[in-house]
């Protein structure tokens, strides 16, 4: 909707959205009363990040994974409130904590903010008091970044550090000749990235590398639609590309992608080369740190040895869906049903090429290769069944102690869960073209006036034009132009009004999709330990590309006649967004009130208190 017909709900519950924030200092709050004492893994970051207030830097807990950025990022906030205000003079738990509550309350949504204008192209203007979108609350908001952010872990940090690289990786990608400052920006935050945790590699390096690929090829090629792959591997080598937007592409359209892309890339090897030196050196510094470190994680090392766990790449669909169904479910409702079908305030007006299904043939692919990572890839760390304070221990309960046919079963799920999340990458309308119309050559301007001018000439002035154009000589005969008014002219106009309109929408293109998958997998499978917050990551970079809600095809047809219709047409778009803060408050309350209300002791341990977390 545009500002002229926004609804004044819509503009309150703008300014209000920045006020949701205060959830998070309020979350530390209630745990610093109930949990005043360091709880898991913050009996080791606790100690550690108090040694190097002591300045004793050289002091380093072997059983921590993790390099010591979060220790870092705090002494250097604390050390700047000290010079403001003389305190704190000594590091506790509590304002430990604090410093992830201010990362997580005003930088993290702050770099967000900026970055999400820069994917969708927004210029925000916004007054200050509704700087914040909604969806950037709703990542704030998002239970496993939520749970943490009153605890002192290093996945809010992890994160920061991941959205300001990608905030500096665009600024060079926007700007002519990558100066050399936004450049050293980006190898600053990309190493510090690093330095916060190990598998965030793969995002500075690979995903960023990986679109910076993408656009450079796709500034540089042509777009082209193919009909076989020795025809895209031969128009690749003539520098034409093929990237269909999610929306509009099948199973077989990510592979012709992929071969498309790497054509082009060895047609014009050196210069993609060129544009991804920046992340060849982050990873140079990651190979060297793991040459040093002999190996990845710094500490535990017998508990966290690299692996091929491509089961995570099966799990990470229904966390997807589980999370974020509010965002999913309407979409999905406009792919599986007929418009005719769709009531007035759920109909998107979805094109029929947009209501894709997962074909026989994608089944027939993907899901034996699921069926076969489930039997012979299925790993369960000693860690997940021993550990019964995480939700992870009893969803392998379900999965692996209830029948042996249950994980087999649940394939099903993790493939109709992938179509979805993945579909909503493409869930946006594509507005027709406007229509052209033909105009007669009797009413053609230039045809009018040369009619007219040659009725006011006088009868004398006229026989002589004619006899001076017999006389002159003749001129070469011109090849002869086409109609602008032919149904093919008008067609390769209206083909190319829609192609540019196509480029401008913020919908996603297959590229991304391959890029984001392949990093994502990359920093899931080498992990053998399954946990809510190696996926936090994924979910927030795919969170943030999801196109807009679209307008419902009621109101664009005709703009809202009065401020009641705006309001119905307001709310009826933004109520998956609306739906989703709903849904995570009420999980943030209620994994809030069991980690803090609903302790249990061990047998072997009496008198300590166990909680539930993710």
């Amino acid at each position: 909707m545009t500002s002229a017909s926004e609804s004044g709900l819509s503009r309150a519950a703008r300014y209000a959205v920045p006020f949701g924030l205060v959830l998070i200092p309020a979350w530390r709050t209630k745990v610093n009363a109930v949990v005043p004492k360091p709880y898991l893994d913050e009996v080791f970051h606790v100690p550690q990040a108090q040694a190097y207030w002591a300045h004793q830097w050289m002091q380093w807990d072997p059983k921590i994974t993790t390099p010591p950025g979060l220790y870092l990022w705090s002494y250097l906030l604390c050390a700047g409130l000290l010079v403001l205000r003389g305190s704190p003079t000594q590091l506790d738990t509590e304002a430990l904590r604090t410093t992830n509550v201010a990362t997580t309350s005003v930088f993290l949504p702050w770099r967000l903010q900026t970055l999400f204008d820069t994917i969708h192209r927004v210029r925000n203007n916004r007054a200050l008091g509704a700087w914040l979108s909604h969806t950037v609350l709703n990542i704030c908001l998002f239970p496993p970044l939520f749970f943490f952010s009153g605890l002192y872990y290093t996945d809010i940090l992890a994160l920061l550090v991941v959205v300001e690289a990608y905030n500096w990786d665009l600024k060079r990608a926007s700007s002519q000749g990558y100066t050399v400052l936004q450049t050293l920006g980006f190898l600053v935050f990309g190493l510090a990235a690093l330095v916060c945790r190990q598998t965030n590699i793969f995002w500075v390096s690979v995903f960023l590398g990986g679109l910076q690929v993408v656009r450079k090829i796709r500034q540089s090629s042509k777009i082209y639609r193919p009909t076989s792959v020795s025809e895209i591997v031969k128009k690749g080598l003539q520098n034409e590309v093929y990237d269909p937007l999610v929306g509009e592409a099948s199973l077989q359209d990510y592979f012709k992608t992929a071969i498309s892309f790497a054509a082009v890339g060895l047609k014009n090897p050196f210069s993609t080369i060129a544009s991804v030196l920046p992340y060849i050196v982050i990873l140079g510094a990651f190979g060297v740190f793991a040459l040093w470190n002999d190996g990845v994680v710094l500490g535990h090392k017998e508990f966290h040895t690299a692996g091929l766990h491509l089961a995570q790449m099966l799990y990470i669909w229904p966390y997807f869906a589980f999370f974020s169904w509010p965002i999913l479910v309407v979409p999905v409702i406009n792919t599986l049903l007929p418009n005719a079908y769709l009531p007035k305030y759920l109909n998107y007006g979805f094109q029929a090429k947009q209501k894709k299904l997962p074909t026989l043939v994608t089944a027939l692919i993907v899901l034996p290769a699921m069926v076969a990572i489930v039997h012979f890839n299925t790993i369960v760390h000693p860690f997940t069944l021993a550990d019964n304070r995480h939700y992870v221990f009893y969803v392998f309960r379900l999965l692996l102690g209830y029948h042996p046919a249950v994980k087999y079963a649940a394939v099903l799920v993790y493939f109709l869960c992938a179509w979805a999340v993945i579909s909503a990458l493409g869930f946006s309308v594509t507005q027709a073209p406007p229509k052209l119309l033909q105009v007669p050559a009797s009413k053609k301007p230039g045809a009018a006036a040369q009619k007219a001018a040659g009725k006011e000439q006088p009868k004398e002035t006229r026989k002589s034009l004619r006899a001076n154009r017999k006389t002159e000589s003749s001129p070469k005969p011109k090849a002869p132009q086409p109609d602008p008014n032919s149904p093919e002219v008008m067609a390769k106009i209206r083909e190319h009004l829609l192609q540019r309109q196509k480029q401008q929408q913020e919908t996603p293109h297959v590229s991304f999709v391959l890029v984001w998958f392949v990093a994502t997998a990359l920093s899931l499978v080498t992990a053998p330990l399954v946990e809510p917050r190696y996926f936090i990551i994924p979910w927030v970079m795919w969170r943030l590309h999801l196109p807009p809600s679209p307008t419902l095809a009621a109101f664009r047809q005709q703009r809202p006649r009065d401020e009641s219709e705006a309001t119905r047409s307001d709310l009826a778009k933004n109520s998956p967004q609306f739906l989703e803060t709903l849904w995570f408050v009420l999980i943030n309350a209620l994994t809030g009130y069991v980690f803090l209300y609903k302790g249990f002791e061990w047998p072997q341990e009496p008198g300590s208190i166990q909680r539930f977390m993710w």
